[in-house]
């Protein structure tokens, strides 16, 4: 029998690797391949269960073991449709039968309601103290998420090679982007900056092509800024917030620019305008500025109605003045 672990390493091998993240994926099939079903005797895992076994229960008991361990709805949605998701290939290619997340037509597994939180700055002085709390190499992490909208794993992985200072462009490389397609990014006053100031190593000379530019002080890559972030986030005052929220953070600052939402989209790598729309966060700041949009608008209306004529006023036609030298004699 087809166990879940073997069923699980065809499909990525055949499937999931030409998906948009299989890193991650892999990652969340180990906790699933790894989590011990309740009531079995002797215990089994998911992964050694025969595929065409497994149940609407075991996904339930996996799903509530997940949220028990404190983890978001978002992150446990991500979970069940990756579930999904394989059981429908699964039984496209003559895997297995059925699916446990449906009984004949009918759903039986249903997500998690996920409660939107804040992913925005709340006031101007937030980034500010944020960067002063901040490691020289998280700083210039955290202005190139804030400038670029981009991913801080697509800015980890940046070398120089993908930099062009001359033409204040970078390029987010096909196979380091989540979505897998290349990206043109341009390059902020501000990250320019950054860039000049990292661009030498300790001897005083540029650094090769292949060299990090977020790296460390010697130019190679760090894989995570997690505790740097962590301290440096505390030390502001930003409990909660996390280093993939400045992409939020930025991509909304570009909407409320009044940037194109299709310009907006293809800053942030979506694929479709569906997935910007539901990213972009409107924060107070945002809305207060809404409303001053809103009062100016109108006091420029206003300012119109007062000094255009009215209606009325243009529909009275006057007769031209004569002249004495006009005036016509009786004859």
């Amino acid at each position: 029998e087809l166990s879940f672990r073997q069923f699980a390493d065809v499909w990525r091998e055949r499937r999931g690797s030409r998906l948009a993240n299989p890193h991650y994926d892999g990652y969340r099939l180990e906790r699933i391949n790894g989590f011990t079903l309740p009531a079995t005797s002797p215990p089994l895992t998911f992964g050694d269960k025969p595929l065409d076994a497994i149940t609407t229960d075991d996904i339930e008991a996996f799903r509530d073991a997940r949220k028990a361990a404190g983890r978001s709805a978002v992150t446990v949605n991500h979970d069940l449709k990756l579930l999904r998701k394989m059981f429908n290939w699964g039984i496209r290619k003559g895997y297995v039968e059925r699916t446990p997340f449906k009984i004949g037509t009918e759903p039986a597994i249903t997500l998690e309601k996920e409660i939107p939180r804040s992913r925005r700055f709340e006031t101007e002085e937030d980034e500010q103290r944020l960067l002063n709390a901040a490691n020289p190499q998280l700083r210039a992490v955290i202005i190139a998420i804030l400038d670029t909208a981009c991913r801080p794993g697509e800015i980890l992985s940046l070398q120089w090679r993908d930099v062009n200072l001359g033409r204040r462009e970078l390029t987010v490389q096909a196979v380091k982007s989540k979505t897998r397609t290349a990206r043109m990014i341009p390059i902020s006053s501000r990250l320019a900056a950054v860039l000049e100031m990292r661009r030498l190593d300790p001897a005083g000379k540029p650094f090769p092509p292949e060299a990090y530019p977020f790296g460390n002080a010697v130019g190679e890559r760090s894989t995570s800024v997690r505790t740097a972030w962590e301290n440096a986030r505390d030390e502001a005052g930003l409990p909660g917030f996390q280093l993939r929220d400045l992409r939020h953070e930025a991509g909304s600052r570009f909407d409320e620019a009044g940037v194109s939402i299709n310009y907006v989209s293809k800053l942030l790598g979506h694929a479709d305008l569906t997935t910007t729309t539901r990213y972009l966060n409107i924060n107070r700041r945002g809305l207060h500025r809404a409303m001053q949009q809103l009062e100016d608008h109108r006091t420029e209306n206003l300012a119109q109605t007062l000094h255009t004529p009215s209606e009325d006023a243009q529909d009275v036609v006057r007769e031209p003045e004569q002249t004495p030298a006009s005036k016509s004699k009786p004859v």
